[in-house]
């Protein structure tokens, strides 16, 4: 199975939903996928992780595999698939950039995969209980509005249904007009929230 979740969490949305999935005292995360030393440092503590988190649990697979990439001198995971990818939110005064959850387990031993597909789905089914969609319309303030045509999409864009919204992260862009969301901090792009209609 192969699935991405794409979303918008303010730190509280962050911190609300890592309590939820903690309650399993088998999860651990992993900073990156990369580290220097064949076995990865784990933590509890979301806090000591950076942008791209490993959600690992050992009851799934003892160990994770590592391969030595000797360019960068450090060691690369080889168990994506017996994991869940977290790419967290990035946040400044006036913008949050979107993470998102994803996990591919076709080649995980049928357990792991089961477990995996399991906390992902547990994941998803949490944003989707209190996260709102169709609320983010993007915008490039570099091109000019216009409708989709045969070689461009429409700008703005409809309301994104597959982006969902943290409530914190909803109630953080309302109260300023120059708060918005971006795919990635240094795009043209602009997403701000609308109401759908």
């Amino acid at each position: 199975m192969r699935s991405q979740l794409r979303f918008i969490m303010h730190p509280d949305d962050e911190a609300a939903l890592v309590t939820e999935l903690l309650r399993d005292p088998a999860i651990l995360f992993v900073d990156g996928p990369r580290w220097k030393t064949v076995t990865p440092p784990t933590t509890r503590d979301i806090s000591a992780i950076g942008s791209y988190c490993i959600i690992w649990s050992p009851e799934d697979l003892p160990r994770l595999s590592a391969e030595f990439i000797q360019a960068h001198n450090d060691w690369y995971c080889r168990d994506e698939n017996s994991t869940i990818q977290f790419l967290r939110c990035k946040m400044t005064e006036t913008v949050i950039v979107e993470g998102s959850f994803a996990m591919s387990t076709g080649p995980a031993e049928a357990n792991a995969a089961a477990n995996v597909e399991r906390r992902y789905k547990f994941l998803c089914r949490a944003i989707k209980r209190t996260y709102r969609n169709s609320v983010v319309q993007w915008r490039n303030p570099r091109r000019p509005d216009a409708p989709a045509g045969p070689s461009r999409s429409a700008n703005p864009s409809a309301p994104d249904r597959s982006l969902w919204v943290g409530p914190a992260a909803m109630t953080w862009m309302a109260s300023h007009a120059d708060r918005q969301v971006k795919t990635f901090l240094t795009g043209f792009v602009e997403g701000t929230i609308i109401e759908p209609g």
